[in-house]
């Protein structure tokens, strides 16, 4: 099984920085670790989303973005693929269901692939508010 870190930038490992996390988000969310997650359109929105505050809903697969207007449609993105066996369960820790900060200082991933950032709107909703 694999885990899933996406972001804008191609590294040839990944490496643990501390995160940080909007005001009233839990503070697990800004650890100094790598996060992945066991959902593959996690990362994928994790990687497209614009600068700034993005909220997603993993259920009805919902997004919204403080800054939709620097959303950029052609930008490549990377997903890193890092086989779950590969970390051991001490460096694990489990935030939620779709995000698992690892403690190491590095992690190699077993592959990557590249997307455009466009390709979210096959699976998400852009929406303005929470219903």
């Amino acid at each position: 099984m694999y885990l899933y870190h996406g972001s804008k930038q191609a590294f040839p490992k990944l490496k643990k920085r501390k995160a940080h996390a909007p005001p009233g988000r839990p503070p697990e969310e800004a650890l100094d670790a790598i996060y992945l997650t066991p959902d593959f359109l996690f990362a994928l929105a994790c990687a497209a989303r614009p600068p700034g505050t993005s909220n997603i809903d993993m259920t009805k697969r919902l997004i919204s973005f403080d800054n939709p207007d620097q959303f950029e449609p052609d930008e490549t993105v990377y997903i890193y693929f890092v086989e779950l066996t590969k970390i051991s369960d001490d460096k694990k820790i489990y935030i939620d269901p779709w995000q698992i900060a690892v403690t190491e200082d590095e992690i190699t991933p077993d592959k990557v692939e590249t997307y455009k950032s466009g390709d979210l709107w096959k699976y998400y909703r852009l929406v303005d508010k929470w219903d």
